[in-house]
């Protein structure tokens, strides 16, 4: 009887490791800052008011470069409906990549650099859990992530990223009008 009370507390344990992450959406965002400089930085609380996409990222990975794109034509784009994008590079030794990632992607929107763990906690991970980049949040104008989607998401792969950011993006702004709040999204497609 041991042995089996042993089994099923340690197969219990193994099924909860292994399972996928699935964020609580919507959630309250948490206070978060991104470095951009010695000594400087942009908090996520002075957007109050405002749509934020938040973009977590690699310099050297291909999905956030092109993610880079998709979004510095959003920021252009919804500028005007008060929607501001940023984003945070969180590779070791990301504050040395930033320049060369912004000379040679153009992103219209600020790019700071944070430490890996510090994005994992706020994207609420757990401890070295394997996260797929880009991390992309959808906060809306009261402070509240309204959508998250991970790298390995198919509603983001390349061939319909553009379509899907768009689409979120126009549904957190109606819902906002409407004093709506998101519905409990389906897990991530793999």
């Amino acid at each position: 009887m041991l042995k089996l009370a042993i089994f099923l507390l340690f197969s219990t344990v193994l099924m909860a490791a292994e399972a996928p992450f699935i964020p609580q959406i919507p959630r309250k965002a948490e206070a978060f800052r991104i470095q951009t400089a010695p000594d400087k930085y942009i908090f996520l609380n002075q957007y109050a008011g405002k749509t934020v996409i938040l973009a977590f990222l690699l310099t050297d990975c291909d999905h956030c470069q092109f993610t880079t794109g998709i979004l510095s034509r959003i920021q252009q784009d919804y500028a005007d409906r008060g929607v501001v994008v940023v984003a945070s590079a969180i590779e070791i030794m990301s504050s040395l990549h930033i320049p060369d990632f912004v000379a040679k992607y153009h992103p219209n929107f600020p790019v700071g650099h944070d430490p890996q763990d510090y994005a994992t906690t706020f994207l609420g991970y757990r401890d070295n859990y394997p996260m797929s980049l880009p991390q992309l949040l959808f906060i809306d104008r009261a402070g509240t992530v309204q959508m998250q989607y991970a790298g390995d998401d198919k509603r983001i792969y390349k061939e319909i990223e553009e379509k899907t950011l768009r689409e979120t993006l126009d549904r957190v702004l109606a819902q906002q009008k409407t004093g709506q709040t998101a519905a409990r999204p389906s897990a991530p497609e793999k």
